[in-house]
């Protein structure tokens, strides 16, 4: 249960930051690139304060960390991008999609075993995936092209992240964890402060005006959202972690639409999101 209970967290922590960086692109759409330079910034941080063991910063895992850093530093840019042109619930839900990448991996490279039960239970979170999708009817303005570049690349980058993130675990035995975070999330905040200062030079201190709180508690929630994460994967297998935590994020983020974002949902979405809970209570027999 505890398990479960830290794939919860994680969700909620991952939705405070979409939430953030949602309410601050609808304020101020200036300096994207330092913005979420600062959410990587501060994410760095939360892992250099929780080490307590001392970092060890191994040579083999620093390829590891920039090659993660690079799926980063393009998927977080292109949520920003995303969220301040399209929905928050239909963007959130295309990014949970990215769970594919760590369920198949899990499957057939790490060979998980999977019960009948498991095996609903994914089959459900793709159900609901399905009954949650947008229509173009439904929706006040149609995505554009713009919105489903920058979703479907993030899409790709976050379901690399977490094949990467299990892949190093394996590796190097779970014993720099915190140090392959550190080299990912500062090589994402350099390259994005270098490409933002490039291009945004003169909205710098606009950016750290406005957008000093809103990227320090995104890149906080952030932080905690990865090593959740991380230490979810040593308890469970990967096959489980990632489609329970879709399944969650859809349930939350249905709620945190409406009460806050005040969209609207179709019969049909709805329908979606009690699936998805039922999806979670397979999964967790």
């Amino acid at each position: 249960m505890l398990a479960f209970a830290l794939i919860i967290l994680s969700s909620v922590m991952n939705l405070v930051e979409g939430t953030l960086i949602k309410r601050y692109n609808g304020k101020h759409t200036k300096g994207g690139f330092i913005f979420t330079a600062m959410v990587s910034l501060f994410s760095m941080l939360f892992f250099l304060l929780t080490d307590t063991g001392g970092l060890d910063f191994r040579a083999e895992m620093i390829p590891y960390g920039i090659v993660s850093g690079i799926f980063y530093f393009s998927a977080s840019f292109l949520t920003f991008v995303a969220l301040g042109c399209g929905p928050f619930a239909l963007s959130m839900l295309i990014i949970s999609y990215s769970c594919v990448f760590s369920i198949a991996y899990g499957i057939f490279f790490l060979k998980d075993e999977i019960s009948i039960f498991t095996v609903m239970g994914i089959i459900l979170i793709f159900v609901s995936l399905f009954l949650n999708r947008s229509e173009k009817k439904a929706e006040e303005k149609k995505a554009s092209l713009k919105w489903l570049i920058c979703i479907g690349v993030s899409f790709f980058g976050n379901g690399m992240l977490g094949v990467l993130q299990k892949m190093q675990q394996i590796k190097f035995n779970n014993e720099i964890t915190n140090e392959y975070m550190v080299v990912t999330l500062s090589f994402s905040a350099l390259t994005l402060f270098i490409i933002g200062f490039i291009k945004d030079r003169k909205y710098v201190g606009y950016i750290f005006r406005y957008g000093s709180i809103y990227s320090s508690v995104a890149g906080i929630s952030n932080g905690a959202t990865n090593f959740l994460l991380l230490t979810v994967n040593t308890l469970l297998p990967l096959s489980i972690v990632a489609p329970v935590r879709a399944g969650t994020k859809i349930v939350l983020a249905f709620i945190m639409s409406v009460a806050i974002f005040k969209e609207k949902f179709l019969k049909r979405q709805v329908a979606g999101v009690i699936v998805g809970a039922i999806a979670l209570i397979l999964l967790n027999i």
